[in-house]
């Protein structure tokens, strides 16, 4: 668990904002008794278990925003089904592999995703261009992860800042959850089409052919 708690520098996280849910509401979508959650600071939140995730859950507005570090739940296709089901999340995890991947999710859809600085990986498309905002920025010379956070709060309006992560939020642990049951739910969650490529003719053309001594023009 990172002391500063600054998403910027986080070796590993998961971030949702959901538009139109309660804090409440949210914790329930990610599996956690949302009966049984405090409000408390960083500084008091409650230790994860081995496999389990602590979750940190406020509102922005008409947003909530849900962070967890560790074995972070947020980003498999349960979560993100339910938690977008008649609205829209936007999802900003990475791996402990170092993997980092943008989502937006509408009623169940992933419409747009892509690996922040890395275009050829992007897939889907929406009315927002998250991706083509997204490298605009990064070929400023900002870094990826500023940058999707920055994003991130153009579209909702708010801003999630570090005194925020600090202070109380409302905080539930999820103790071991089934990963391999919220990685495939049923129905399944839709994911944006590949764009398919285009096959080529093998080899390239080199020209018209010089017709050789005593051989006419055209001949084979």
């Amino acid at each position: 668990m990172p002391g500063s708690w600054r998403l910027s520098d986080s070796q590993h996280f998961c971030l949702t904002l959901s538009r139109n849910r309660s804090p409440e509401e949210v914790l329930a979508l990610y599996g956690a008794d949302a009966g049984s959650a405090r409000r408390v600071p960083a500084e008091s939140m409650p230790d994860a278990p081995p496999r389990g995730t602590t979750l940190r859950a406020g509102s922005l507005g008409e947003w909530s925003f849900c962070v967890e570090f560790d074995y972070h739940i947020g980003c498999t296709a349960t979560v993100m089904r339910d938690l977008s089901a008649g609205t829209e999340t936007l999802v900003l995890y990475r791996t402990a592999k170092a993997l980092e991947m943008f989502r937006y999710v509408v009623d169940g859809r992933v419409v747009e995703q892509f690996e922040p600085g890395y275009p050829p990986s992007a897939s889907g498309r929406s009315a927002h261009g998250f991706a083509r905002r997204t490298e605009t920025l990064i070929s400023t010379g900002t870094t990826r992860r500023a940058v999707c956070l920055e994003v991130m709060a153009r579209h909702t309006g708010h801003e999630l800042t570090t005194d925020i992560l600090h202070g109380p939020l409302l905080t539930a642990v999820v103790d071991e959850p089934d990963h391999a049951a919220l990685r495939h739910p049923d129905p399944p969650l839709l994911y944006p089409d590949r764009p398919s490529k285009r096959s080529r003719p093998l080899g390239r053309r080199l020209g018209r052919l010089l017709p050789g001594p005593g051989q006419a023009p055209g001949t084979p």
